[in-house]
């Protein structure tokens, strides 16, 4: 299973792995994987796999890390698994497992605070309201035994939201949210907690520790030659780097919109030959890309989730300014351009002038240039005037 049509394929035919495409395996070399390690990966895969179907249900995550399912862990690992099902069928083949959960294990601190923000904000409006931070608390992972038991986290988590700035609050930006989390710790705590007994059973917690310290380096945006699992072919990966939860949110809206509750790539009208994308953008779009909290999202279905669309395919749309461009919003009278509210009063103190009748006036466009009442004269009567004056003209010449 995975995550659409391969792109190309990364892993040759005759390697102990299965096909991969391009881009996902670009994107495990650059958290400084190499075929040792995603060979070590997949043996785990084939072993957790309990069914020998070649996929993975919530249950072998579970099972990996020894968790129960009554769990405050139980909230961080449901929302993953969904985060790395790219067909939404309640199951997920190696290739969604590689990305997701490599990726998962490569946040960094801030990055597991804004993977939390991502999760408790489901409706993708940029801020977390009280009841949405109340749902999360709520949380009742279904144990398969179809009885409902009671809420997984202590009710000191609920009582926080009502300490916190005195209950006078609604809603929270990720600064808010990053706020509540340093006076309740233990609000956070889990997630943390979580993505450390990952990283001990997927290649160990020193191997991700090295990451961690490698992306917080200087020489990040070092590039590094590697070479191609089960091939000889060598190309370039650089270390994904880290954006704002505000990039972030920027970024999706640009390029996606929502369609039958599925994110898909946004259709841009076409542009205009004066507009040219910046390649500063170009550049930071491509580096929002490679993060790893994008990386990890693969299903479609989750609010955050943005298509991957390389450069090269998207070059016949050059034209458009992706930081100005707003979707769904159309300029009322107010917003609309000086010139053309200019215009527009030109022309009705113009036809008040003439008593109701349009007048021809050179520069002001949307008046009629045909003859009226108030007009100079014909066309006719102009090119007559202009070769009268051109033959008095030569006349005074010859007399000189």
């Amino acid at each position: 299973m995975g995550a659409g049509p391969l792109l190309g394929l990364g892993v040759a035919s005759n390697s102990k792995l299965p096909p991969l495409s391009d881009r996902d395996i670009r994107t495990c070399l650059s958290y400084n994987l190499r075929e040792e390690h995603i060979l070590k990966l997949y043996k785990k895969f084939v072993d957790v796999d309990a069914h020998c179907n070649g996929v993975w249900t919530v249950s072998e995550l579970y099972s990996i890390i020894q968790e129960p399912r009554q769990s405050m862990r139980a909230p961080i690992i449901d929302a993953v698994f969904f985060m790395g099902d790219s067909l939404g069928q309640g199951a997920v083949g190696f290739q969604d497992f590689l990305v997701t959960f490599c990726s998962f294990c490569a946040l960094s601190k801030e990055e597991m605070l804004q993977l939390l923000f991502i999760i408790v904000d489901k409706d993708r409006n940029g801020r977390i309201d009280k009841h949405e931070l109340l749902e999360y608390f709520s949380y009742v992972p279904d144990g398969g035994t179809g009885t409902k038991s009671a809420p997984i986290f202590p009710v000191n988590n609920k009582n926080a939201l009502d300490r916190f700035r005195g209950g006078k609050w609604t809603s929270l930006a990720f600064d808010g949210l990053a706020q509540l989390m340093e006076l309740f710790p233990y609000i956070v705590y889990p997630a943390y907690h979580t993505q450390d007994l990952y990283r001990s059973r997927l290649l160990g917690k020193a191997f991700w520790d090295r990451l961690e310290a490698a992306r917080l380096s200087p020489l990040r945006h070092r590039t590094t030659t590697v070479r191609m699992p089960a091939t000889r072919q060598e190309f370039e990966v650089k270390m994904p780097g880290r954006c704002s939860m505000l990039e972030l949110l920027e970024y999706s809206r640009r390029k996606t919109a929502v369609q039958h509750g599925k994110r898909v790539v946004k259709t841009t009208k076409t542009p205009t030959a004066n507009q040219q994308v910046s390649s500063v953008t170009k550049e930071r779009d491509e580096e929002i890309s490679r993060c790893p909290l994008l990386t990890m999202i693969r299903n479609p279905h989750c609010m955050y989730y943005v298509p991957y669309m390389p450069d090269k395919r998207t070059l016949h749309a050059e034209g458009t300014r992706p930081e100005f461009e707003l979707p769904d919003w159309e300029p009322e009278e107010q917003d609309r351009p000086a010139d053309s509210l200019s215009r527009a009063a030109t022309k009705e103190a113009m036809e008040g002038l003439g008593g109701g009748q349009p007048m021809v006036a050179d520069g002001v466009p949307g008046l009629d240039g045909d003859s009226s009442e108030g007009s100079s004269g014909s066309d006719d009567e102009d090119e007559d005037e202009d070769e009268e004056g051109a033959a008095g003209a030569e006349k005074a010449l010859q007399d000189a």
